[in-house]
């Protein structure tokens, strides 16, 4: 009993899926890799959960957000808050794609700026606010451009994702 071709397809897909999430996760922590205009962040690996929630939809979407999160808490030592995030993140995308909204640019623009802002809102409060640290100016001057610097490279996410869903099809039933 081997794999078919479509689920041969699907497993390589989720994979490169993967492999791009903790790509996305180095170019994320590593300083001074990309441009930071005005001291803000790319933050690719919410938009990546974003987009291939949308694409995978909810189980998948689940999944490797949960992955991208535990990836990121291991490397930025923030004792599972990503991994709690990004997961909700990827379920609630793909179950509403799956359900409700249409599968384009513009609701992945969307998404990922909604999903930025709770991402980095509750970021700031669980590790600035309800540490006690003075830091309502580092939510406008950080977290913000960040999250608008990390949208306006949305549509160049979403076209990979894309790319990689069309070139790899599966019609394996969900």
């Amino acid at each position: 009993m081997g794999l078919t071709a479509e689920k041969k397809r699907l497993i390589i897909r989720r994979v490169i899926f993967a492999v791009l999430l903790i790509f996305c996760a180095v170019i994320q922590n590593t300083p001074g890799l990309l441009p930071e205009p005005f001291g803000a962040h790319q933050l690719a690996v919410t938009v990546m959960v974003v987009c291939i929630a949308m694409f995978e939809r909810e189980t998948a979407g689940m999944l490797l957000g949960l992955l991208a999160g535990v990836v990121l808490d291991v490397t930025g030592g923030t004792q599972g808050i990503n991994a709690i995030l990004l997961t909700v993140i990827g379920l609630v995308c793909g179950m509403l794609v799956n359900n409700m909204i249409r599968n384009n640019i513009v609701t992945a623009l969307i998404f990922s700026a909604l999903a930025l802002l709770v991402h980095t809102f509750v970021y700031w409060i669980v590790f600035v606010a309800a540490a006690g640290v003075h830091g309502g100016r580092l939510l406008f001057t950080f977290c913000l451009p960040s999250v608008l610097y990390t949208v306006i490279f949305t549509p160049l996410w979403f076209l990979i994702t894309r790319g990689i869903s069309r070139l790899l099809p599966s019609e394996v039933k969900r």
